[in-house]
């Protein structure tokens, strides 16, 4: 037996009351900065080296193969053997295992493939093809992230298409028949599989389940909170037989239910098992007590959780700060001079500090003011702004305006959206400007000239891109860069295009879109006679970052992004209504719990220092429009809390009238937080930027702008897929909130 003493030494009472529960089910709920992980690598450690359990008998599951390699690092060292035998691992890798080891009984040969994300968009191209569509017809990512949902929720393509209503419905569901015919052909399975064909196994075959259930004396599962309803069902049948699941999360943190994770498999676990052990972790080791206190009474205000509140013996420290500038701009310049202020004082240094927003678009403005004063900076999580892919899509058809010669942007510009030009136009043009020596764009007008060189349809695809090259320079000559990016979005369709090619990820990407409209208004707002020209010039200044890359300086990036990190400084932007909480979160109860369970992780990421930003006046998609401040403000204790700077007309959160939807008398409808209620036509007062609107077709928006005579007023209305409208409120039934 292992000296006891090695095990627990430095834990808490809570932690050790943790790692030396013995058999039955056990909830652990370690709050932020709480030693969960500490607490999973000892309690393995005493289950091997003083509980006796065979390392053979023991899986232990996470989400990342970072994690689970700490993880069995710090079991290892604590026993001083190699933890031969046991398996610490992801839940996917988990899967293979199960899957290699019964590939017969599963159905497949011992020698199945794993197919990547590309190997399962070509069997969907391929499927497609067989039926005469194009990706054009039906973006191949949206057929698999269709198929990926019902795999998942272990729906048979002969289930789907008994379930299909409509013939879209059905066209899925005979694509997915034929993309699981492919790769049982092929001998593979895709990532989903690696799950779905393990619990279908088990259901299929009791006997191979029981083996498992017989072999797993101890299930460890870490991130609890996140597991989605097949992984749950996965966990529930491995535990079946010896019942010591021990399930490690913070349901205030759970943060992914985009991704599928389902808040109650961890609110439910002692309901699963009644006579469940729970301990909670609630001592942090990370963060002052002031900014604990901040996190305790955001959280507190969600119903969906357990009852328990962080405390630290960590001195309260400063309080938080809260400034609310004038506008976006100002707030980036305050917050990169914040930054600045702290590494130059020699109080915390510029690696230690962090910027996290909602929304990837939000980075802009703080990368742009970084660069400008030539700061050192990272990004984590996403590519920097300028160089994301719908940016530089657009980027590529700006410059077609103003340099049409440019071979790569005509390439991109003419695949993005699809124009029409398929490989073999596009090397007809190119074996033409090979010849005659000149660019693609050239190339492309000469054939459009000779039209016997050119298949009918191909000469149609040519001579309709270059039409709208030419329109679009022609306006790109008579109005502002703001106004040109967006006539560029419309006429191109490239919100339609982001819906259909990205389905998950569409409404950040248009976002960005936004942000590059609002880059191109400062640039207009300052009066540069050198309009798109100049802007593009500029960017590529922005773009042409190598003096600071590889450089340590501050971190940027989302709350999602920042979860399980932690600074000395954060500072948390964009605490404005309709940005955090993100719009689309408060139309349910849910949805608004998600936002305040976000902003708990990115108060908690704080050790020593925390900043709270806000704007009277943001930049959306080219339009400024007055920006409320965001309701979770109201929940600061304000005696933990410092206002600093911001206009001196604005009353602090608590003198602030509460924000409630206006009641409607019976005619509202309902829709989680958000209440929607008809406004006649001439009622133009009622009408303002920022309010909360639903169209009968597009669906819910934001209006952006208001303007035209008062009796019959016309808004321009961003609707949730990124798309701008404007709309006449004399002729469409729209609902306010």
């Amino acid at each position: 037996m292992l000296d006891l003493d090695r095990i627990l030494a430095d834990l808490n009472d809570s932690q050790r009351e943790a790692v030396t529960h013995g058999d039955g089910p056990l909830l652990i709920l370690a709050g932020a900065g709480s030693g969960k992980t500490r607490v999973i690598t000892h309690r393995i450690a005493w289950l091997v080296g003083q509980h006796g359990v065979d390392p053979r008998d023991l899986v232990a599951m996470t989400f990342t193969n970072k994690a689970a390699g700490e993880m069995k690092e710090r079991v290892e060292a604590l026993l001083g053997i190699e933890l031969a035998g046991a398996y610490v691992g992801t839940f996917h890798a988990f899967g293979l295992r199960v899957l290699r080891a019964n590939a017969v009984a599963a159905g497949y040969p011992p020698t199945f493939v794993v197919y990547d994300s590309a190997d399962q968009l070509s069997l969907v191209r391929a499927a497609l093809k067989d039926r005469g569509l194009t990706p054009q017809d039906l973006p191949p990512r949206q057929v698999l992230s269709w198929i990926s949902r019902n795999k998942t929720r272990l729906v048979e393509p002969e289930d789907a298409a008994a379930e299909a209503r409509r013939p879209d419905e059905r066209l899925l569901a005979e694509l997915y028949a034929e993309y699981e015919a492919r790769l049982r052909r092929a001998g593979a399975v895709d990532f989903d599989d690696l799950l779905v064909q393990v619990v279908r196994l088990f259901l299929a075959r009791p006997d191979v389940a029981e083996r498992y259930q017989r072999r797993i004396h101890h299930l460890l599962v870490d991130e609890y909170q996140d597991t989605n309803p097949l992984q749950y069902r996965l966990i529930r049948m491995l535990a079946e037989r010896h019942r010591n699941i021990c399930a490690v999360g913070d349901e205030d943190q759970s943060i992914y239910a985009f991704r599928g994770a389902d808040i109650r498999n961890i609110l439910d676990f002692t309901r699963d098992y009644p006579d469940a052990k729970l301990v909670k972790l609630e001592r942090n080791y990370r963060s002052t007590g002031n900014i604990l206190a901040i996190a305790s009474s955001v959280i507190r205000h969600n119903s969906k959780r357990y009852d328990k509140t962080l405390w630290t013996e960590i001195e309260d420290g400063p309080r938080a700060r809260l400034c609310e500038t004038q506008a976006d701009r100002d707030e980036a310049d305050f917050v990169v001079g914040e930054i600045l202020r702290l590494a130059r004082e020699g109080a915390i240094p510029l690696e230690q500090c962090a910027i996290l927003y909602r929304t990837n678009a939000t980075s802009r403005l703080f990368e742009d003011r970084l660069m400008a004063r030539n700061v050192p900076y990272r990004v984590v999580g996403a590519l920097r702004f300028y160089e994301r892919r719908e940016v530089k899509d657009l980027l590529a058809w700006l410059r077609m305006l103003v340099h049409p010669e440019s071979d790569q942007d005509f390439l991109r510009a003419a695949a993005t959206p699809p124009r029409g030009l398929g490989q073999k136009t596009l090397d007809r043009i190119g074996e033409e400007a090979a010849a005659r020596g000149c660019s693609l764009f050239e190339a492309a007008r000469t054939l459009a000239g000779r039209p016997e060189e050119l298949p009918g349809r191909a000469l149609r695809a040519v001579d309709a891109f270059l039409g709208t090259v030419r329109d679009l320079t022609d306006l790109a000559a008579t109005t502002t860069t703001a106004g040109t990016i967006e006539a560029v979005t419309e006429a191109i369709g490239y919100f339609d295009y982001l819906e259909k090619a990205f389905p998950g990820d569409h409404e950040g990407r248009a976002e960005n879109i936004g942000a590059l409209a609002d880059a191109a208004r400062e640039h207009d707002e300052a009066g540069a006679p050198d309009g798109l020209a100049g802007f593009l010039d500029r960017v590529s200044l922005r773009s042409d970052t190598d003096d600071v890359q590889g450089r340590r300086g501050p971190s940027l990036m989302t709350i999602h992004s920042a979860k399980g990190l932690e600074f000395d400084a954060v500072f948390i932007v964009g605490m404005n209504e309709d940005l955090f909480p993100h719009p689309w979160s408060t139309s349910e109860d849910d949805g608004l719990e998600e936002e305040r369970r976000l902003f708990y992780v990115a108060i908690t990421r704080a050790r020593r220092l925390l900043t709270l930003t806000s704007a009277r006046f943001r930049s959306q998609f080219g339009q400024v429009v007055h920006a409320r401040p965001s309701r979770f403000l109201d929940e600061l204790p304000p005696e933990r809390v410092e206002r600093i700077g911001g206009p001196p007309d604005v009353a602090p959160a608590a003198d602030r009238p509460a924000r409630r939807a206006t009641p409607a008398a019976g005619m509202a409808r309902r829709t989680g937080r958000v209440e929607y209620e008809p406004v006649a036509g001439d009622e133009s007062g009622a009408w303002r930027p920022g309010m909360h609107v639903e169209h009968p077709t597009f669906g819910p928006g934001i209006v952006m702008t208001v303007d035209g005579p008062a009796d019959s007023p016309r808004l321009k209305i961003r609707f949730r897929n990124g798309r701008l409208r404007r709309i006449s409120v004399n002729h469409a039934p729209l609902l306010r909130g």
